[in-house]
């Protein structure tokens, strides 16, 4: 797989601006003052989340969502280093798998307001919008992108998938070296939300190291907000988040 170790502006920008701006870095978490900017929702309480030194590192047993607590509107990049590492071991006879580097993005409840606070459970985020990519997820053998439309339908919009895992809308085939976690090799999360035009209709592009997985463009039966808050989500895993940023576009 393709990955980019260290600071996340190691990379290009996804953003392609106009003329007389660049992209540039507005926001972000450097992960050296604790969780003040995330809200965290655990479902077991042995969950262990430290930012501090550089690093956010997360262990947990089960599922856990941090939820950056500003909301992202208009065109924007987001990127950050993700490392995964073996599952601790009070995830019981998960211990020791890499798995999930999973994200929701442009996240609200159904009617537009900022995501309510939930214990943490997979299943109580069926009711949002929003856009959700699960990377390595099931033991890392399936990569996916959803949709979720706020009435408790997600729909599977494409993905890899290995064997009993594969459905018909894995329609990218079995995973492969590209699309697979790697324990300890860090890689670089980018995420591109843009207003669409009719010359180009992708609003949204994900990419794992130099690797696209996703592009969205209007493959939802009703076109989603731009607009919604974002979060790291996993489970039964052991990750550590390095330079968390926020791109936009603005005069030099």
């Amino acid at each position: 797989m393709a990955s980019l170790a260290g600071s996340a502006c190691a990379a290009p920008s996804l953003l392609a601006c106009p003329a007389g701006q660049r992209a540039q870095r507005v926001d972000g978490d450097g992960f050296t003052q604790g969780l003040a900017r995330w809200r965290l929702e655990a479902q077991d309480p042995r969950a262990q989340v430290q930012a501090q030194g550089g690093v956010l590192d997360v262990q947990t047993p089960a599922g856990l969502s941090l939820w950056w607590r500003d909301e992202l509107r208009g065109d924007f990049e987001l990127r950050f280093t993700a490392t995964a590492l073996p599952a601790p071991g009070t995830a019981g006879p998960l211990a020791g798998r890499i798995s999930d580097l999973n994200l929701f993005w442009h996240a609200t409840e159904a009617d537009g307001r900022e995501p309510q606070p939930r214990d943490g459970a997979f299943a109580r985020y069926d009711t949002l919008r929003a856009y959700y990519a699960g990377i390595g997820a099931n033991g890392n053998t399936t990569t996916r992108l959803r949709h979720y439309d706020g009435s408790g339908t997600r729909t599977l919009l494409q993905g890899w998938a290995d064997g009993s895992e594969a459905t018909p809308q894995d329609r990218h085939g079995p995973m492969t070296p590209a699309t697979r976690l790697v324990a300890g090799q860090p890689v670089l999360l980018r995420l591109l939300s843009r207003t669409p035009t009719a010359a180009d209709p992708v609003h949204g592009r994900l990419f794992l190291g130099a690797q696209e997985l996703f592009q969205l463009a209007q493959d939802v039966p009703k076109p989603h907000r731009q607009r919604g808050w974002f979060a790291f989500r996993t489970t039964a895993s052991r990750w550590q988040l390095r330079d968390f940023e926020i791109w936009r576009c603005g005069p030099p």
